[in-house]
């Protein structure tokens, strides 16, 4: 892969768009599609360099110049945060902070918390109906996993 489809490839996996992009770092979307489809070795220094400033990305290699120890699925979560406008970005964090309030979702596997301290729940069903002894086992258990 050249460095031209690197560099198309990094802002892709970014950005929604390349039009997207040249918004961000204000040069026309003419000029970076250009660039892309023809090679960037005729683009002026000045861009390349705001480029590879925008993406962090080193301008003779094309790699990050940092690089993170975040796992590919942190990387993905990461890259397609950062493809969300800011209305998006907010929308995403608060879903993400909602998740953690879900047991199957998080590490913790005996207790809710929230701002609020904790939250004790247990969904009582018509099941116990016919057998109220069921319902009197499972509060029992339920208290018992409240003393951990």
């Amino acid at each position: 892969m050249d460095k031209t489809q690197k560099l198309k490839k990094i802002i892709l996996s970014r950005y929604n768009s390349v039009r997207e992009f040249s918004k961000l770092i204000d040069i026309p979307s003419t000029t970076l599609n250009s660039a892309l489809e023809k090679g960037i070795g005729g683009m002026g220094v000045d861009r390349v360099l705001k480029i590879c400033d925008e993406l962090n990305i080193d301008v003779k290699t094309f790699n990050p110049i940092c690089q993170n120890n975040l796992s590919n699925d942190d990387q993905k979560l990461l890259d397609n945060f950062n493809k969300l406008n800011d209305i998006g970005k907010q929308e995403a964090i608060k879903r993400v902070a909602e998740l953690t309030f879900i047991n199957a979702y998080t590490h913790k596997t005996n207790e809710y918390l929230t701002e609020y301290g904790k939250i004790d729940t247990l969904a009582a069903h018509n099941d116990f109906v016919n057998n109220p002894g069921e319902l009197e086992k499972i509060m029992e258990d339920f208290e018992e996993m409240d003393r951990w």
